[in-house]
C-alpha cells in the first residue's frame, strides 16, 4: 500500500552555483527544516539524496532519470536556461511511501525508479532518492518544472495526481504489494487525525461522545433521535434515504454516522440500545444518565446562577469571554457546572490555552469593548515600531564600535530590547485575535439562546 504526493516548488535558483562546486555531492546535511526546504530546489534535492538518509552498508539509493544524480541541478538549470523559462514554480518534490517491512531497501528504489520513468521519462529529468531513515522506505523524487523536450512546464492538476496514484498502484500489484482499492476522497487533516487519535475534543468526537451519552438513556432505538435533537443535533433517519445523518448546530453539512466509525453504524446503534433493554433491570435509565452526567449539589447549582447574573452586569467583549468560558464549564473553576457544554462549543475546548491567555489579557489591561481591545492593538504596534527601531539603531552602533566597555553596554541594551520586543509581539498576536473569536462567541451563544426558546415553546405547545 504506497502512499503518493506531489507539491510545487517555488523559490530561488542562486544556490546552483554552490551545488556545482561541492566536492561531496551526495553527502549533504541533514535538513531537519522540510518547510525551508521546499522553498529553494537546491535544498530540496539535497533533502532527497541526503547521505544520512539514502545509504545503507555503504549503498547509495539515488538515481537520475534523464540526469545524473551528481550534476542534476545543473542539468535542470541549464534545461530551463536553454528555453528561458527560470520564473515561478522550478520543481515539483513528489513522494511514495511504503508501509514498514512492505518492502526492502532494493525493491523500494527500484519501483520508485520504475514509476519516475514511466510517468515522466519521456519529458521531464527526474532525481529519484530512496530514504531509510525511518520505518517507512519511501522514494523522493525531485521533477523539473520544464521539460528538455519542449520546454513545456508540468501541468500538476487532479489528473496528473491520478494518474501518479494509478500508476503506483499498478507497479506496487505487479510487484504482490498491498494496494488501497477503494480509497476515501475526503481524507481527514493530519492535525485533526492526530487530534481524533489523541481523544481531543474534534467535531466528530464531540458527535462521539453525545452519541454515546444519548444511546445510554434510551430504553427504544426511537428514543435515539428525540435525545440527539435536546442535545441541540438534527437528525436525519428517515427509511428514504440511504445514510442515516447527523448535524451539529451551525454547521453547513451532515455528517453520515457511518463516517464516525463502526460504532455509530445505524446497525451498531441499534444494538447497543437493545443492550440496555437487557441490562434495564441492572441500571435503571436514572442510573445511566448519572453516569452520563455527575450529580451537582444544590448549593453549588445556586452558586452558578449567582456567577451567570454576574456576569449579564458587564459589558461588551469581556462579558462575552466570561460568559462563553462559563457555558463551556471553565468559570468559575471551583464550581462545577450542572450541565455538559452545548455541542457546537466543545470543539473550542481543544483551544482553551489561547481563550484562557486572551481572557487574561483583557483583565489584565482592563479592555471591556471591542474599541478598547482595537485602541490597544494600535498602542501596541505603534510600541513594536518603535522598539525595532531602537534595536536597529543599537545594531548599526554595534557594527561600528571599537570599545569593548561600550560593545558590551550595547550589547546588553539590545538584548533587553529583544526580550521587550518578544513580549510585545506576543501580546500583539493575543489580541489581535479576540475580535473575530469574539464575533464566533456571540454566534454560538444565540444559537443556544434561539434553541433553548424554541425547545421551551415546544414544551409549551404540549
Amino acid at each position: 500500500m504506497a502512499v503518493t504526493k506531489i507539491w510545487p516548488v517555488r523559490g530561488r535558483l542562486d544556490s546552483l552555483i554552490r551545488y556545482a562546486e561541492n566536492e561531496e555531492k551526495t553527502r549533504m546535511p541533514d535538513l531537519t527544516g522540510l518547510a525551508s526546504a521546499k522553498d529553494d530546489l537546491a535544498e530540496v534535492l539535497q533533502y532527497a539524496a541526503n547521505h544520512s538518509k539514502t545509504t545503507q552498508d555503504r549503498q547509495l539509493f539515488v538515481s537520475g532519470v534523464n540526469c545524473l544524480p551528481e550534476i542534476a541541478r545543473q542539468q535542470m538549470e541549464l534545461t530551463k536556461r536553454q528555453f528561458g523559462d527560470t520564473a515561478g514554480i522550478v520543481a515539483f518534490h513528489a513522494y511514495q511511501s511504503f508501509p514498514p517491512g512492505e518492502v526492502t531497501p532494493e525493491e523500494c528504489h527500484a519501483i520508485g525508479v520504475e514509476l519516475a520513468r514511466r510517468l515522466w521519462g519521456d519529458r521531464f529529468q527526474v532525481l529519484v532518492a530512496t530514504h531509510l531513515n525511518t520505518d517507512c522506505c519511501h522514494n523522493h523524487f525531485v521533477l523539473n518544472s520544464v521539460s528538455f523536450v519542449d520546454g513545456k512546464r508540468y501541468n500538476d492538476c487532479r489528473k496528473t495526481y491520478r494518474a501518479l496514484q494509478k500508476a503506483s498502484d499498478t507497479l506496487c500489484r505487479e510487484h504482490g504489494l498491498s494496494v488501497v482499492e477503494d480509497p476515501s476522497r475526503h481524507r481527514t487533516p493530519r492535525n485533526l487525525f492526530q487530534a481524533e487519535k489523541a481523544g481531543e475534543p474534534t467535531r466528530y468526537n464531540v458527535m462521539r461522545q453525545d452519541i454515546d451519552r444519548a444511546v445510554l438513556e434510551c430504553n427504544h432505538f426511537r428514543e435515539l433521535p428525540t435525545r440527539l435533537r435536546k442535545m441541540g443535533y438534527e437528525v436525519n433517519f428517515s427509511p428514504n434515504r440511504k445514510y442515516a445523518t447527523i448535524k451539529m448546530p451551525g454547521d453547513a453539512h451532515a455528517v453520515r454516522f457511518k463516517t464516525l466509525g463502526e460504532r455509530y453504524t445505524e446497525e451498531a446503534l441499534f444494538d447497543r440500545v437493545c443492550e440496555n433493554t437487557v441490562y434495564s433491570s441492572l441500571f435503571t435509565r436514572q442510573e445511566r444518565y448519572r453516569r452520563c452526567y455527575p450529580p451537582v449539589h444544590p448549593h453549588d447549582r445556586w452558586k452558578q446562577e449567582e456567577f451567570k447574573k454576574a456576569l449579564l452586569k458587564t459589558l461588551g467583549i469581556y462579558r462575552t469571554y466570561l460568559y462563553y468560558c462559563y457555558l463551556l464549564g471553565r468559570l468559575p473553576e471551583k464550581i462545577p457546572n450542572h450541565r455538559p457544554p452545548h455541542p457546537a462549543m466543545r470543539e473550542d475546548l481543544r483551544h482553551w490555552e489561547q481563550i484562557e491567555a486572551q481572557l487574561h489579557l483583557l483583565e489584565r489591561y482592563s479592555l471591556q469593548t471591542r474599541e478598547e481591545v482595537e485602541q490597544f492593538i494600535t498602542q501596541k504596534t505603534e510600541e513594536l515600531q518603535t522598539l525595532e527601531s531602537r534595536r536597529n539603531h543599537c545594531r548599526n552602533r554595534l557594527r561600528r564600535c571599537h570599545d569593548p566597555a561600550e560593545y558590551d553596554a550595547l550589547h546588553t541594551e539590545k538584548d533587553q530590547l529583544t526580550e521587550k520586543i518578544c513580549a510585545v509581539r506576543k501580546e500583539l498576536r493575543t489580541a489581535q485575535k479576540i475580535p473575530p473569536r469574539a464575533d464566533r462567541m456571540r454566534e454560538r451563544i444565540e444559537l443556544l439562546n434561539t434553541q433553548e426558546q424554541q425547545h421551551a415553546a415546544c414544551r409549551e405547545e404540549r
